[in-house]
């Protein structure tokens, strides 16, 4: 393990948290864990980049195994960050820490507005934040549960901001009229598993285990947003995404990692079965054989299997909304998102 190495090119703590939601000091610095080899800077040449571990409780934490196995890493050279999910590596990534960390549309156009230049230039994850209530609550669709105290991911990350999207489509306003407990995911859990809140607004793998042990799914934010748009297509949730700088001086990089990604999806797509098999880096332990089961079914379609105008198409929707419901302040002048292609 080394320690992190200092900022390159640091954003100010206003300028994090205009950009986050979430000051630096709060989220703190992960060890580097070095992947191949001794370069742990990101910027030793070759096809180097500082990328985000595996992290247990996440749905990219397949992405690590699944790529080493498959020997789709090639020639890259990547040092992984370790991080706590969603939210912290959107710091990270605004620090410099990370050179490529997931990234929604509204958290790069916030970004943009607050000064940080962020380009996605690959795919991630279609949405998978699910609603969830106790097997025995009396509360039957979201609506019931205005103004009852919901667990939720942090502010900035893109679980959240995908949850004020889907809810302001269907004319609600997601923070005045549901209390919302946002915090790190596990705390949202312990939260949830204590009886603390009445519901839970969370990410998979965790909603999965949650459902297995008998909690009820109420909706998802794809289908909140369907329902608010009347489109048919796959939300997605993010993409890759990195400083505009360090994408246009490092675009070979870029692109191999975009193609990792996505063979490692088109792995998943061919044999979903790999999901159930690498529960362990999910954070799924073995004595959770029904969440396990439930892993191939509900995790597999979560992949998408192409970088292209019809991704580009879901983006813009997504940037057009949120501007029309206040989310951001307007559609980025500049686009913030390119194909490498």
């Amino acid at each position: 393990m080394h320690p992190a190495h200092p900022f390159p090119r640091p954003m100010s703590r206003r300028g994090l948290l205009r950009a986050g939601g979430l000051g630096l000091a709060a989220a703190g610095l992960g060890p580097l864990l070095s992947a191949c080899g001794s370069d742990d800077s990101g910027s030793g040449g070759g096809l180097s980049a500082k990328v985000e571990d595996t992290q247990a409780g996440t749905a990219g934490a397949v992405i690590r195994p699944i790529s080493e196995k498959q020997s789709l890493v090639g020639a890259l050279k990547l040092s992984y960050v370790a991080g706590t999910g969603p939210g912290d590596v959107q710091n990270k990534l605004l620090s410099g820490a990370l050179d490529v960390a997931s990234m929604g549309p509204i958290g790069a156009a916030v970004a943009l507005e607050a000064g940080a230049d962020v380009v996605i230039f690959s795919a991630s994850l279609a949405n998978h934040v699910r609603w969830l209530v106790p097997e025995n609550s009396p509360y039957r669709t979201i609506e019931d549960l205005r103004g009852k105290k919901i667990a939720t991911p942090p502010k900035n990350s893109d679980a959240y901001r995908s949850t004020q999207l889907s809810t302001a489509v269907n004319g609600v306003d997601f923070e005045s009229e549901y209390q919302a407990h946002p915090g790190a995911v596990l705390a949202g859990l312990a939260l949830f598993e204590r009886g603390d809140v009445d519901a839970i607004i969370t990410i998979e793998p965790n909603a999965t285990r949650l459902v297995a042990k008998g909690a009820r799914q109420l909706s998802t934010i794809t289908e909140l947003w369907r329902k608010g748009t009347g489109s048919d297509a796959q939300l997605l949730l993010n993409g890759q995404g990195g400083e505009r700088s360090w994408v246009d001086a490092n675009k070979e990089t870029a692109a191999a990692l975009a193609a990792l990604r996505l063979g490692a999806h088109h792995y998943i797509a061919d044999h979903p079965e790999v999901l159930a098999e690498l529960h362990a880096s999910y954070g799924v332990p073995a004595t959770e054989k029904k969440a396990i089961a439930l892993l191939p079914e509900r995790l597999a379609g979560i992949y998408p299997q192409e970088w292209n105008e019809t991704s580009f198409a879901n983006l813009r929707e997504q940037l057009k909304v949120a501007a029309r419901t206040g989310l951001i302040k307007s559609v980025p002048d500049k686009t913030v998102y390119r194909s490498l292609g």
